[in-house]
């Protein structure tokens, strides 16, 4: 696994077999190539972060912050090492929570964007959206990308969010979603 692109690009970073399941190095190139520039300046929220090639990524292509979380200490510390392989000492900050939790008690700056990739075994994608959506720090252009194994049917959205986009590769499918504007009457 490597980063692919910016800064850092070609960096290898760690891995262990068992329950990480980072990423795939062509889903997160799809990922970034759908965002493009809009990553450079960002804030992230990465809520299943595992070996944090996603925020790393990010951190690579110019974002500005990523606020990194797996409930899982293993990948909080791989997390921590897969930083300092690439050589980055801020722009970051690393919590070990549950994800409910993490998303209950959030203080943060306003997000860019808010990537969610729970375990193929997770069967709460309803829940953890209908949270997402109580967050106070989205706002109007905040995308929320959720990556799910391509057979796990798109969840019932809250209404506050609208699916913009589905993009399948590999076994994976990423739901771009978008907060939906309140209509002053």
């Amino acid at each position: 696994m490597r980063i692919i692109g910016g800064e850092h690009r070609s960096r290898r970073l760690a891995t262990v077999r068992g329950e990480i399941r980072p990423t795939t190095d062509r889903a997160r190139e799809c990922l970034f190539n759908v965002l493009g520039t809009s990553v450079v300046g960002s804030v992230w929220l990465d809520a299943f972060c595992g070996t944090g090639a996603v925020g790393i990524e990010a951190l690579s292509r110019g974002a500005e912050f990523i606020n990194f979380n797996d409930r899982s200490f293993a990948a909080v510390q791989l997390l921590k090492k897969n930083l300092e392989l690439c050589g980055i000492e801020e722009g970051w900050e690393a919590q070990q929570k549950d994800v409910f939790t993490l998303l209950r008690n959030l203080k943060s700056s306003p997000l860019d964007f808010v990537f969610l990739d729970p375990p193929y075994i997770f069967k709460r994608h309803q829940k953890l959206l209908d949270r997402v959506r109580r967050l106070t720090c989205l706002k109007a252009e905040t995308q929320v990308i959720l990556e799910t194994f391509k057979k796990t049917p798109i969840p019932s959205l809250p209404e506050s969010l609208t699916l913009s986009r589905v993009v399948k590769v590999g076994d994976n499918q990423l739901l771009f979603l978008r907060p939906r504007l309140k209509v002053n009457s």
